[in-house]
């Protein structure tokens, strides 16, 4: 008879500590970067999360440049508008 799955607790201890550390590093990078940046990050998260809630077009011109615009119907804080 096989024992049963379980994580060991200095396992989870130890996720749970680098997923804290994780968090906190990033939110330490974020809070260095523009307001512009982040409402660009933000705005790509929203449509990895919820595609259907957001129109996406991506323009590549013959020089190779990109550009991502990203749409939603949702009406942004005034504060978060560029």
């Amino acid at each position: 008879m096989s024992l049963p799955d379980e994580i060991p607790p200095v396992t989870s201890f130890v996720h749970e500590e680098m997923a804290e550390g994780t968090t906190q590093t990033l939110a330490a990078y974020l809070s260095q970067l523009p307001p512009i940046v982040r409402l660009r990050l933000l705005a790509f998260v929203h449509l990895i999360e919820d595609p259907a809630a957001m129109e996406a077009a991506l323009d590549i011109t013959p020089s190779g440049s990109m550009r991502l615009t990203l749409n939603t119907a949702v009406t942004p804080c005034p504060a978060n508008r560029h």
